[in-house]
């Protein structure tokens, strides 16, 4: 599914972003990847970085992962790589998993390749992007709008409205480097604006440097 949307998109530089908590002994998840298939994955993508992310299984698991993509990345032989505990037969992916895979690989490149309208609506001078977001280390699900100024003079001032069965609802706004002057003021105005129903407003000015919280 990456490797056409890749190819197709050209980029100068590739990073993997090297998480490795999917492996079958992490302790917080129920996927089955070996250091086997992290090897292989990184042979495929040929990333010129692999930045290391998560990942819990200290012992078992990341001492062969990073081994495995070290050795593909160089273009080494990793065929020898192998968890102590390895049994493919054990760790094997359920028939209706793999099917459900296939079936995502097949549909999911038309969102790419013949994105249909609707993905990022748009408010007057926003873009509006609304999602949910799950943390799975912390159990939190998270409802977030996005919204970012179409200005003619700027990158825009972003908006993030988030809200959490745990923090309640928050406000979070960002103003641009080289923010020009209507967005700065607007910006000011909503950090300052009282009773807008958040319990927490914060703000970051990226061009002045300069950082506000409030509750």
């Amino acid at each position: 599914m990456v490797l056409p949307i890749l190819a197709d998109f050209k980029p100068d530089l590739v990073i993997n972003s090297a998480g490795q908590d999917n492996h079958y002994s992490d302790p917080i998840t129920n996927m089955c990847f070996s250091a086997q298939g992290y090897a292989r994955l990184s042979e495929m993508l040929k990333p010129d970085i692999a930045v290391l992310e998560g990942g819990y299984s200290i012992k078992g698991a990341l001492p062969y992962v990073n081994l495995g993509i070290c050795l593909a990345m160089a273009g080494c032989d990793y065929s020898a790589v192998r968890e102590p505990d390895f049994n493919p037969d054990q760790i094997r992916e359920e028939p209706d998993t793999m099917n459900y895979i296939k079936r995502l690989c097949r549909q999911l490149p038309d969102l790419y390749f013949y994105p249909k309208p609707g993905a990022v609506e748009r408010e007057g001078r926003y873009f509006i992007r609304e999602r949910q977001i799950y943390y799975d280390t912390d159990n939190i699900s998270e409802n977030q709008r996005e919204e970012l100024k179409d200005c003619d003079n700027c990158s825009g001032i972003r908006i993030i409205k988030s809200s959490t069965h745990r923090t309640g609802s928050c406000l979070g706004i960002e103003l641009p480097w080289k923010c020009c002057p209507a967005c700065e003021k607007e910006g000011y105005e909503r950090f300052n604006r009282k009773n807008d129903g958040f319990q927490i407003v914060q703000m970051l000015d990226r061009e002045n440097k300069h950082y506000g919280y409030r509750p």
